[in-house]
């Protein structure tokens, strides 16, 4: 049996953020770090009561640096940005944790643009089934058209809808199924 005394120097169990860590710890210096979504469960709760230490500034810095950076890795910039306002909470105008900031907060508002764009190009394919089933040409070459602007240039489905595009002005062309035109995008809305 571990007593309290000896889990000191066995180890440290840190929750921070959402994240369970492990520090392992020989002879007082850090030999692991391990992130994992199941580290929670995998953390005694009374094994951060028994330590009856208490971190000091520095060590609640770079813990949240460390905890911050693991979260970028893993593409979890809200939980990295939690973090390193921490750690700039625990060192005002820190220049590294005012970078990261700046970074997730740029990140954060690229996968925003990047979930939009996605949603929009998931409505417009939609639109344009509806339009090409129901024959309104018109509305399927406007919602073609905006789509080959969301796509990559580089894309080969930017290519593929270029060729589409052709199809769709053959039949606006042919003026095949006139009357069924605006019927899907009324007054040309894409």
């Amino acid at each position: 049996m571990i007593r309290p005394q000896q889990l000191n120097r066995q180890r440290v169990g840190l929750l921070l953020g959402g994240v369970g860590l492990m520090w392992g710890l020989g002879n007082g210096v850090a030999v692991g770090l391990a992130q994992q979504a199941t580290g929670l469960a995998q953390v005694n709760p009374t094994d951060v009561a028994l330590t009856g230490t208490k971190q000091t500034a520095a060590q609640r810095y770079t813990t949240a640096m460390l905890v911050g950076y693991a979260a970028a890795e893993q593409r979890d910039y809200h939980t990295a940005l939690i973090n390193f306002r921490r750690a700039l909470a625990e060192r005002p105008g820190d220049r590294y944790a005012l970078a990261a900031i700046r970074n997730m907060e740029a990140y954060i508002a690229v996968d925003r643009a990047e979930a939009a764009k996605r949603a929009e190009i998931a409505r417009l394919e939609t639109t344009v089934a509806t339009a090409v089933a129901a024959s309104d040409w018109a509305c399927a070459a406007a919602s073609v058209d905006r789509l080959v602007e969301l796509v990559p240039p580089t894309s080969p489905d930017r290519a593929r809808l270029i060729a589409y595009r052709g199809e769709l002005a053959g039949m606006i062309a042919s003026r095949a199924n006139l009357e069924q035109w605006s019927t899907v995008c009324p007054g040309g809305q894409v």
